[in-house]
């Protein structure tokens, strides 16, 4: 069985290949015209469509195929699709947000998570029993997405990225510890559950790159 160090070694490790890959699809999109008229035509669309779905399968069954996960080649396999599918939806920030926006966001997502982790090892205060109250946030925060979607409202698009970026600020202390474990953590990941803890790490800093590029363009594309 794994130790826990080699554990944390092994999720970050992954996390920073996909967050690597990622980014770099981001800003092939940004730059590359042939590119970005792909994405932006039909076929495009419909690829954007059918990679969400297969994401949210994913995401959701990936507590029932978590002994398959545990193992190659099901985890590689797994990882390889996931970031793959993910990296193309996230693509399209890099067609809709000028360059600076998404490097802005990107250097803020990156010093907000390392500050956030370094909190996370170094608190001995325990969130990891707080999951409960982190996902009835989250259901609520999708419900009042569902409902902007109807309305145009630049400020209320503004609040609403403010509040994501605040509860996958959470997440990341949230998931950190998980990962991190230790005595002073009730809950905690199994040391085999290495793809489980970097999916769930992989999706908490996308989502707070996706806020922070919508509140630093003000809830308006091409800013």
């Amino acid at each position: 069985m794994p130790t826990r160090k080699h554990f944390i070694s092994r999720v970050y490790s992954i996390l920073w290949v996909q967050l690597a890959c990622t980014s770099i699809y981001i800003g092939c999109c940004s730059h590359s015209k042939t590119l970005q008229e792909f994405i932006t035509s039909d076929v495009g669309f419909t690829l954007l469509w059918i990679s969400a779905i297969i994401t949210l399968s994913m995401t959701c069954c990936l507590f029932c195929l978590r002994n398959q996960l545990r193992k190659c080649p099901g985890s590689c396999l797994y990882l390889s699709l996931f970031t793959i599918l993910m990296s193309y939806m996230v693509g399209y920030a890099g067609v809709t947000y000028k360059v600076t926006t998404l490097l802005l966001a990107g250097i803020s997502t990156l010093g907000i998570f390392s500050g956030l982790t370094l909190y996370a090892v170094q608190t001995k205060y325990d969130y990891t029993d707080m999951g409960g109250y982190l996902l009835a946030f989250l259901l609520g925060f999708i419900i009042f997405g569902l409902m902007l979607s109807f309305a145009d409202a630049p400020t209320a698009h503004i609040v609403y990225a403010s509040i994501g970026s605040v509860i996958f600020s959470f997440y990341i202390v949230y998931d950190t510890q998980l990962i991190i474990g230790g005595e002073h953590r009730k809950v905690m990941f199994h040391t085999d559950d290495y793809v489980l803890a970097a999916i769930s790490l992989y999706l908490d800093v996308i989502n707070l790159f996706i806020y922070m590029v919508d509140l630093l363009s003000g809830g308006s594309p091409n800013n």
